[in-house]
């Protein structure tokens, strides 16, 4: 199942991601249920945080993936707003 995205949504999406956001792609070691030992586990997560909460509240209902939420900073800081995909939710529905 894919999204069916607007070309201008994507390339909305993209300079968001070049302003705003990251991509991380990293290995680690996990331990599965019921094994002894850990193996190397890949995990890949998109996130866009700012502090224009209708931008992030958009990129969540545009695409209907991810979580969304404010992000916690330091006191004293303008509050941030936070969208995240993680692994399987951003296979499923950004890469064909």
């Amino acid at each position: 199942r894919y999204l069916k995205m607007k070309e201008s949504d994507v390339a909305y999406l993209a300079g968001l991601i070049d302003g705003e956001g990251s991509i991380q792609y990293k290995q680690y070691m996990r331990q599965r249920k019921g094994q002894k030992k850990a193996y190397p586990t890949w995990s890949i997560r998109l996130e866009i945080a700012m502090t224009d909460k209708d931008v992030i509240k958009w990129c969540y209902e545009t695409f209907n993936v991810g979580h969304w939420g404010e992000r916690k900073i330091q006191p004293g800081k303008k509050r941030q707003w936070c969208w995240r995909v993680f692994g399987l939710m951003l296979k499923l529905n950004f890469i064909k």
